[in-house]
């Protein structure tokens, strides 16, 4: 895996400890727990749909109290179109039940197919962005995470998006998908903890 190069940061991802490893089977509620949506396991993937215009929510029964990264294999389920998405600092709010804080992350989502990351609560911070175009049923690798509130979002090798969070979700959380109206496939997933360096970044004359 290569190393991922953000403003200010490089992400020494071989250094980057796994913590945990996910390949699909008949028990994967011993890693997941559903909380919204439908789940289910199939052929090496784990399928989830949500066909209302909200989100279903998977989330690993594990707490990650380190900043970590996510990787994953995704693709949409056709005739489903939209949103493969993921979340990560999450807690959940029993109360309402629903999430409680989450930074949400994706591609051919936000009903306009763009990709980008925001945080939940709605409306608190997006950064989205119209140039990366998902082709519905196409099989992606992504990875996204944060470091103290520094989101990436990477698809295929390729950074298609970065935010600063300026009042950061601190203390780590949950991860896991989001299927928002629509239904996906995923397998394959991955969370390190993210082991990373300063990069020092300056322009030199160039003329």
């Amino acid at each position: 895996m290569e190393d991922i190069l953000l403003i200010g940061k490089r992400i020494l991802s071989d250094r980057s400890p796994v913590v945990l490893s996910s390949l699909p089977d008949e028990n994967w509620r011993d890693a997941w727990e559903p909380k919204g949506g439908t789940w289910y396991y199939e052929a090496g993937y784990l399928i989830g749909s949500e066909p209302e215009n909200k989100g279903g929510i998977l989330l690993s029964k594990k707490r990650f109290d380190k900043d970590v990264m996510l990787s994953f294999t995704a693709a949409s389920v056709l005739p489903a179109t939209r949103d493969v998405n993921a979340i990560y600092c999450t807690t959940w709010d029993d109360e309402v039940n629903y999430l409680k804080l989450a930074y949400i992350s994706g591609i051919g989502g936000w009903y306009e197919d763009k990709c980008g990351i925001e945080r939940f609560p709605e409306d608190g911070l997006r950064a989205l962005n119209p140039l990366y175009h998902y082709e519905p049923g196409r099989e992606v690798r992504i990875t996204t995470g944060a470091i103290a509130g520094h989101n990436f979002l990477i698809v295929d090798g390729q950074l298609v998006q970065e935010l600063i969070d300026p009042s950061p979700i601190l203390g780590g959380g949950h991860v896991g998908f989001s299927p928002y109206s629509t239904m996906l496939r995923i397998k394959d997933i991955e969370v390190r903890e993210i082991v990373w360096e300063e990069r020092i970044q300056k322009y030199d004359p160039e003329f």
